[in-house]
């Protein structure tokens, strides 16, 4: 594991994987550093596209949302936890119909937009997200369905998510609670899978030995980068790293996303193109 500096030894970069919360905003705060470097890199040329396992947010949401922050992208450059989970139940369970939620409208959005009806009534799968609104009711008839046969899934195990004042708790320690409830062991649609970084390296076209992960947690962006064979950097605005010597170390850790070093692949030959 390399440590933090501008003298770290980077690969040829040709293209870029970010998480969002923690490494590009806070909350609804942006990170200037991180929003000044993908700047200079879209400038550049160089391909990215960003990952987020929050699924309380459409990519047209996301592209608003940087937008403000001053930064311009297409919807094709942001992949969701919620898209995600959509895909992967129609690749999963193909003949699935009737769906649970415990989530946010653009989970529900997601899941209609994949041809499931989501209803109360003899569902055949939960599907779990973020959910500020969350109730014992809900939580009562997710176990229920369950324990009846229902499917599990979830889309992403975050405990924690940063906020511009500190943190708050994340879809994780929900789906924990109905996991601990059930003693079912839920689908997990976001990262760590890798599912939502294959999707990004598709969309992106780059060799990946020099397509970089940037995240800022390492039990779940960085594992995702690890499982999907990318080198991987963990970037330390977001949620502090625990120690969990069973967990896969970043490649590179940096304080701020200005020092990742790309001149030796911009100063080359370009061979990108716009998402």
């Amino acid at each position: 594991m390399a440590s933090a500096g501008s003298h770290l030894s980077w690969p040829p970069i040709q293209g870029i994987i970010s998480d969002l919360d923690g490494v590009v905003y806070r909350g609804h705060a942006a990170i200037a550093d991180a929003i000044g470097a993908f700047a200079r890199w879209q400038t550049a040329g160089l391909r990215f596209c960003f990952v987020t396992n929050n699924s309380t947010h459409t990519p047209e949401d996301v592209v608003r949302k940087l937008e403000g922050h001053g930064l311009a992208i297409a919807p094709e450059q942001v992949v969701t936890s919620a898209v995600t989970a959509a895909e992967l139940i129609r690749a999963k369970y193909p003949e699935l119909r009737r769906v649970y939620v415990i989530g946010a409208p653009s989970l529900v959005k997601a899941l209609v937009g994949a041809g499931l009806e989501v209803t109360e009534r003899t569902p055949e799968a939960v599907v779990m997200g973020l959910d500020r609104e969350i109730t014992h009711e809900k939580m009562r008839i997710a176990v229920d369905a369950i324990l009846n046969g229902a499917a599990f899934i979830g889309t992403n195990p975050d405990l924690l998510l940063p906020t511009a004042s500190g943190f708050e708790p994340g879809a994780g320690a929900a789906i924990a609670a109905i996991a601990a409830a059930t003693q079912v062991r839920p689908l997990i649609a976001g990262k760590p899978e890798p599912h939502m970084i294959e999707t990004a390296l598709s969309r992106l076209g780059t060799a990946r030995d020099s397509t970089i992960l940037i995240g800022d947690q390492i039990q779940t962006d960085i594992q995702a980068g690890k499982r999907a064979g990318l080198p991987s950097v963990l970037v330390t605005t977001g949620v502090p790293a625990r120690e969990d010597p069973s967990l896969k170390p970043p490649d590179f850790i940096v304080s701020s996303l200005g020092e990742i070093d790309v001149t030796a692949t911009l100063s080359g030959p370009s061979r990108q193109r716009r998402v």
